[in-house]
């Protein structure tokens, strides 16, 4: 045989020797592989059953989540229209906001104004507090003046009284004097009428010049007394400027005491003279300076 035939035997040889395991090889992988497939079918089968488990399933989850689907686009209806309605109520309420901020503030400027107007009180009362207690001092310096007042009136009006009843007593005095007046120049007449005229008297002693009424009410004061044997002049110090004149019977009083009567017989600008009548040195005394002599309207 030839090289090629033999290499072809051996080739062969080597063939039966791998494929023998080959072969028990691969049975034993059929058999595994048969067990395998079996093992694969059944779990295929079960995946089967889970999958059509899951689907039916799926579909139950799937109609839920439809179901809840229409649930909450129900809810999000009614939200969205509660929405609505919460934007309307709340462009409302910022409306009635604005309007509450606008009373709000006109609330804040009154209460300013009335602040303003405490602050103006506290003031005004502080003002009056201090004008009441000044015009309290006021009312206590004048009710003191007043009791004054009232002391010096009641003083004046116990003056007033006791004057009073001096002019009475000096009125007594001079219609007692009027009548001695006239009875005495009644017995003057009639001695004129039995005698005659007397003898004509000198400058400044007591004369018979007419008696003149006085045209005004005057009250002066005696600043002298001159006496002489002829007779007694008194100075007082008011004159033709204060409307003196000659012939005026002027009363001569101490207080609300009659002491006599004062006859001007010459009168100057500021000072007149006269001739002092009816002295009575022992039951008035006799006239002084400092004493008063007074002219009545008429007399």
């Amino acid at each position: 045989m030839n090289v090629v035939t033999k290499i072809f035997i051996v080739l062969v040889a080597l063939l039966a020797v791998l494929l023998v395991p080959l072969v028990a090889v691969n049975a034993t992988n059929a058999t595994t592989l048969r067990k395998r497939i079996l093992t694969m079918q059944s779990e295929v089968t079960a995946a089967e059953a889970s999958m059509t488990a899951q689907a039916v399933a799926r579909q139950n989850a799937e109609g839920v989540l439809m179901m809840r689907n229409r649930e909450l686009q129900q809810q999000i209806m009614e939200i969205e229209q509660g929405r609505t309605s919460d934007q309307r109520m709340m462009a409302q309420m910022e409306g009635q906001l604005a309007g509450r901020n606008e009373v709000l503030a006109s609330l804040q400027a009154s209460i300013d104004v009335f602040a303003q107007t405490d602050r103006s009180k506290a003031d005004l009362t502080s003002a009056l507090v201090g004008e009441l207690r000044d015009i309290r001092v006021r009312a206590l310096a004048s009710e003191r003046q007043a009791n004054q007042l009232d002391q010096t009136l009641s003083e004046i009006k116990n003056q007033l009284d006791v004057a009073d009843a001096a002019r009475r007593k000096l009125q007594e005095e001079v219609v007692r004097l009027t009548d001695q007046k006239d009875q005495a120049l009644g017995t003057v007449s009639r001695y004129v009428a039995y005698v005659g005229d007397l003898p004509e008297a000198r400058a400044g002693a007591t004369g018979t010049s007419a008696r003149v009424p006085a045209d005004r009410n005057l009250s002066a004061t005696v600043i002298a007394v001159r006496r002489s044997s002829d007779g007694s002049l008194a100075e007082i110090n008011a004159g033709s400027r204060d409307g003196v004149g000659d012939g005026w019977v002027m009363a001569i009083t101490d207080g609300s005491r009659f002491v006599g009567n004062l006859r001007i017989i010459e009168t100057d600008v500021n000072r007149a003279t006269g001739v002092i009548e009816l002295e009575d040195k022992q039951a008035r005394g006799e006239v002084k300076p400092g004493m008063s002599a007074i002219a009545r309207k008429g007399e």
